[in-house]
């Protein structure tokens, strides 16, 4: 195809209002807007759900910059189990050969929220399904943290707890901390009295520094992790996906949880801690407040694998889910202001907006980075995504190529009525476009939503879908039609006086290097021609 510049159509135009966030995270929570209690949780999970996650094994690339702190001018993994790691960067990057001395030779990947707990589901015909089969929570970056060797194992698989009688702790971690992290017999109020044998178990103390940071992670897990709901990913039954079928599936991904810090005999998702977990938790949050740690770690994470955590973008969430605030609606931003929304918008692809190719490295699946490609026009957002197990993302000035497990996604303020694809290609006959949600029809989707995502899938009757890696659709033009707004809809009055610049992500930009697009200013959408 044809090389093109970047065209925009605008056939009709209507006033919006849209504000920028407290996080800074332009729009990505605007589906939690308005919503208390269990919609809240609801809608958080329709936002952060499907993450985008780096292999397993790839965790250790991501760590250096996820979780990287500087001591004594030198970068180092930053611990929360033991604060005394002067584990270096790049150094052993799978952990191989490090020992087990404290703080000086060995890290290991520690499922905050034990991976003994998954308790998967739908074990395949070929045997019993384990929870490294539990994709994507088993490599989830957000609570798979980099922690102290020792400190780890003496952590095994016990649930979070308090220890405040000496005489009860068992082992404690070596220097570095006001209140040393510890194992012993819990102290926290409600667990002798719900807990079975409670006599005979221990739990595992974190230092107060990080208490809040973890139970904000553990919020994070039962929001993103629900064990039942539409999962991107479908039903594995021979390690591949089932031939044939949508990646949007009914089951229960992630089977349930099962630990002491869960209430067993509840099956209602909304809130799955037993009442001294959830208490404790909660407490956690408060007396510990989001850092700047976790800030950064949030906003690295959402560009390895494109989600958030809400907890840590807005403080307290938890209340206004679970808590004292659960009938108060959520505001998801601040200030008001207008912008104009193209009712009709046609893209044309090129290297402006996307400029990528990642298909010529065979073994990417192993490679940290999760980061979409995205870009802005006509007020719609556009996310070109890898996926969690496909092998290529390729887009240039002519296409897109959509492999296995990519997607597409289109995000708008106003509602989608309609998107026309312009299939030109790919290298083979069974491949076939999808989407998430409404009817698709030689290229044209037609629905009513604020977001839609397509993929290809490979569709055989001969074939399983794990061959289909290499193949592709090529999509060379993409125009998108949003219905009319109602009116302008005010939200708050105050102004503030921020004047740093961001895009439509939460981006902060350089003023003087802007490109043409849609930004925020001091609360305001602003458009640079």
């Amino acid at each position: 195809m044809k090389t093109r510049l970047l065209t925009i159509v605008c056939m009709l135009v209507v006033a919006i209002a849209l504000w920028a966030q407290p996080a800074e995270t332009g729009a990505y929570y605007q589906k939690a807007n308005g919503k208390k209690g269990r919609e809240l949780k609801a809608a958080m999970f329709d936002i952060i759900k499907n993450p985008s996650v780096v292999d397993y094994d790839s965790l250790w690339n991501a760590y250096n910059t996820s979780d990287k702190r500087t001591i004594d001018g030198k970068d180092v993994i930053w611990d929360m189990y033991s604060n005394f790691s002067r584990y270096p960067l790049y150094t052993y990057p799978h952990g191989t050969g490090a020992g087990n001395t404290e703080g000086v030779k060995g890290i290991q990947r520690e499922h905050s929220m034990v991976k003994k707990w998954f308790n998967p589901t739908d074990a395949p015909a070929s045997g019993t399904k384990t929870y490294a089969d539990v994709r994507p929570m088993y490599s989830d970056l957000v609570h798979v943290i980099p922690t102290d060797a020792v400190c780890n194992n003496n952590r095994n698989d016990l649930c979070y707890g308090e220890i405040d009688d000496p005489a009860q702790v068992d082992w404690q971690s070596k220097g570095g901390f006001s209140k040393k992290s510890k194992q012993g017999g819990c102290s926290t109020p409600g667990w002798k009295e719900q807990v079975e044998d409670y006599a005979k178990k221990r739990v595992y103390e974190p230092n107060d520094e990080y208490k809040g940071d973890l139970a904000r992670i553990y919020f994070y897990m039962v929001t993103c992790y629900e064990p039942h709901y539409l999962s991107w990913m479908p039903i594995r039954d021979d390690g591949h996906r089932k031939t044939g079928e949508l990646f949007y599936q009914s089951g229960n991904h992630c089977g349930t949880w099962s630990s002491d810090m869960f209430d067993a005999g509840d099956d209602d998702p909304y809130q799955p801690f037993a009442p001294w977990a959830f208490e404790m938790l909660m407490r956690w949050s408060k007396e510990d407040p989001v850092s700047q740690k976790e800030i950064d770690r949030n906003n690295t994470i959402w560009q390895m694998q494109g989600n958030r955590n809400p907890f840590v973008d807005y403080p307290g969430l938890e209340d206004y889910i679970w808590g004292d605030k659960k009938e108060v609606e959520f505001d998801y931003g601040g200030e008001p202001g207008e912008c104009a929304m193209a009712m009709d918008c046609e893209t044309a692809l090129n290297k402006t907006a996307f400029h990528v190719d990642w298909s010529d490295t065979d073994n990417f699946r192993d490679y940290w980075t999760r980061t979409p490609v995205t870009f802005e026009q006509c007020g719609i957002l556009f996310s070109f995504n890898y996926g969690m197990e496909g092998k290529y993302l390729y887009a240039d000035d002519a296409e897109i190529r959509l492999y296995n497990y990519n997607t597409l996604t289109l995000t708008s303020p106003e509602k989608i009525t309609k998107v026309e694809l312009t299939v030109s290609g790919g290298n083979h006959d069974n491949k076939t476009l999808v989407a998430s949600e409404g009817e698709l029809n030689d290229g044209v989707w037609t629905g009513e939503s604020n977001e839609v995502s397509f993929a290809s899938n490979y569709v055989s009757s001969t074939k399983a879908g794990g061959v289909s890696k290499y193949y592709y659709l090529s999509l060379s033009n993409i125009k998108v039609t949003v219905a009319p707004s109602d009116g302008i809809k005010q939200i708050g009055t105050e102004r503030s006086d921020d004047q740093r610049i961001y895009n439509l992500m939460g981006v902060q930009m350089d003023e003087k290097q802007l490109r043409g697009g849609i930004y925020v200013k001091n609360g305001r959408k602003m458009v640079k021609k």
